[in-house]
């Protein structure tokens, strides 16, 4: 019995790597429906009441290859929060082209720090999705912010930007070699100060994003984190996030035992 070949995105066309790398094309469902389904989750809520101090904090980053969603649209965990007695934040970051990666990432830095310093939660735990999980990654590398996470939850990221270099999707990120390379994770020293990380990906995602979650999670993993990696069935690139503050799924039980580890 042969086993099948890995997929090379070094020596894959163009068109092969853009496949892989178009989480629409693996999904369970229409991309249309998830993104009216994150507006009408989100509508009924109030982000500022949703900041509540001195309380366990789960920290949100949207996904949306950095140039789509935005913080309004992405409270819909606001139930689960509410439920738990947990306080959400959604941060909010200008959208390519606008703003390059770099950019980016310094904004969210900022504000991640800034609801912190606000909110003084008892329990923090740091999350994004798709390119969320990227920017998650890297404010994690930012001491003043990894001393204060309790938890790093991860999902359907991309930690080595390389491949995004030759499709579509980086017309608007202008994204080289070079800069795909200082801004990619994977290819960085581990994060420092962090204890425990959640690196998450579903089923119905291309080989190219289990992958990444594999690789990032056992880089991690080769700085000391206290890795859970996992492939969760019946979840994708745009369902997964839902599961943050779920009780009995695999990602909402990980991250309220971070947040509430008396009870865990």
């Amino acid at each position: 019995m042969t086993t099948p070949n890995r997929f090379d995105w070094v020596s894959a066309r163009a068109e092969d790597v853009d496949h892989e790398y178009s989480p629409s094309q693996h999904s369970l469902r229409p991309i249309d429906e998830y993104l009216a389904e994150y507006h009408s989750l989100s509508s009924g809520h109030d982000a500022a009441a949703l900041r509540v101090p001195r309380s366990p904090l789960l920290i949100y980053i949207h996904g949306g290859y950095w140039q789509k969603l935005s913080a309004a649209d992405s409270l819909f965990n606001a139930d689960d929060a509410i439920a738990e007695g947990i306080a959400l934040h959604a941060v909010e970051y200008t959208l390519a082209p606008h703003a390059s990666i770099a950019e980016i990432v310094e904004e969210c830095i900022a504000d991640v720090l800034d609801v912190l310093q606000e909110l003084q939660p008892t329990r923090v735990v740091l999350a994004g999705c798709s390119a969320g999980a990227h920017l998650a990654a890297m404010c994690a590398r930012n001491g003043e912010i990894a001393r204060q996470l309790d938890g790093l939850a991860l999902l359907s990221g991309i930690y080595d930007l390389r491949p995004l270099v030759v499709t579509p999707t980086n017309e608007p990120l202008h994204l080289t070699e070079q800069s795909a390379t200082e801004l990619s994770p994977q290819l960085m020293s581990p994060i420092a100060h962090v204890t425990h990380a959640l690196l998450a990906v579903g089923t119905a995602e291309s080989s190219e994003f289990i992958r990444q979650n594999n690789a990032y999670a056992e880089h991690l993993r080769s700085g000391g984190i206290e890795v859970d990696s996992m492939v969760v069935r019946d979840r994708d690139h745009f369902n997964l996030p839902y599961d943050l503050l779920h009780r009995d799924t695999l990602v909402g039980d990980w991250v309220l035992a971070q947040l509430f580890p008396e009870h865990s």
